[in-house]
């Protein structure tokens, strides 16, 4: 079957160069966010000079920078920020909603694409991984441990229901796992001051799911990658358009009129729900699949 409607093994692995290109990964704590003037003792990736500070009584010594002191005539001292190490851990959506596509790769394999560069980001920084991959059944969890142990099974778990749902489509009809059970499942095992990354369509985004949310922005940074086919920007204004789910089909004719109103009603959806979603405190990536992944995530992070 075509890599567009499902992922194997060796294409996972192949998005290892790429993600070095995500030059700002999310959830890198940004320069100077954690200047001080003490040295943390906090084991880290390790401390960036961040600027000087007149000499005060009771500051260490240690940290007199020497060249400023002869050049100024008067002590300094050399401030630092720790870089520190981020748990990562990553959501992925592979239920029935997301195998959709009207051009390029379907939504559920380009949420395990974007899964796999990030995790493979995590590993070129030595941020502990962990994750969740949840179908229309059940679930995988991955705690956060190191990438090296974590990224192998962690790209099983993506072909194995990026498989399921290819599969099973059209036999297949939604289940009852919610993205607010998955929240749920997920949220004993994020560890404080972890990057959350979230890819879904947030098909079911609800009130329950905004409580989740809440709790995993209280615990670190939260983001959504939402996954989305741009076929409202593409319709044309005229001629007829066939369309398949589930077993069913239908066609039905375009006018100017009707173009018009199904993407202003996407749209309106679309800005509705990354309104909702930052609201909580959430950074909100909208990804089109049949783009390029790898550039919108440089430019969305």
């Amino acid at each position: 079957m075509s890599r567009a409607v499902r992922i194997d093994r060796d294409s996972l692995m192949a998005l290892a160069p790429q993600a070095r290109a995500i030059i700002n990964p999310p959830g890198q704590i940004p320069p100077g966010a954690l200047a001080g003037e003490r040295v943390s003792r906090q084991q880290g990736r390790g401390l960036n000079f961040d600027s000087l500070r007149r000499y005060q009584p009771g500051d260490d010594v240690r940290l007199i920078d020497w060249q400023a002191t002869a050049r100024m005539r008067t002590p300094w001292i050399r401030l630092y920020n720790e870089e520190k190490e981020r748990p990562v851990f990553l959501l992925v959506d592979q239920r029935l909603n997301m195998f959709f596509s009207t051009c390029g790769q379907t939504k559920s394999v380009a949420a395990a694409s974007i899964a796999g560069l990030l995790a493979w980001r995590s590993l070129h920084d030595g941020d502990r991984l962990g994750g969740a991959v949840f179908g229309d059944r059940d679930y995988a969890l991955r705690k956060c441990r190191s990438p090296t142990s974590t990224l192998p099974v962690f790209f099983d778990d993506l072909v194995r229901y990026n498989h399921r749902v290819a599969d099973d489509y059209p036999h297949e009809k939604p289940g009852a796992l919610s993205l607010a059970a998955i929240l749920r499942h997920s949220l004993p095992l994020v560890p404080a001051g972890c990057w959350v990354a979230l890819i879904s369509d947030f098909h079911d985004l609800d009130n329950e799911c905004d409580a989740l949310l809440a709790a995993l922005r209280r615990r670190g940074e939260v983001s959504a990658f939402v996954t989305l086919d741009d076929l409202h920007l593409r319709l044309p204004s005229h001629g007829r358009l066939a369309a398949r789910y589930a077993g069913q089909e239908t066609t039905f004719s375009l006018s100017p009129s009707l173009q018009n109103g199904v993407k202003q009603s996407v749209t309106a959806r679309l800005a509705a729900q990354a309104s909702r979603l930052t609201r909580l405190g959430v950074q909100v990536n909208q990804i089109v699949v049949g783009g390029d992944l790898l550039r919108q995530l440089q430019q969305g992070v």
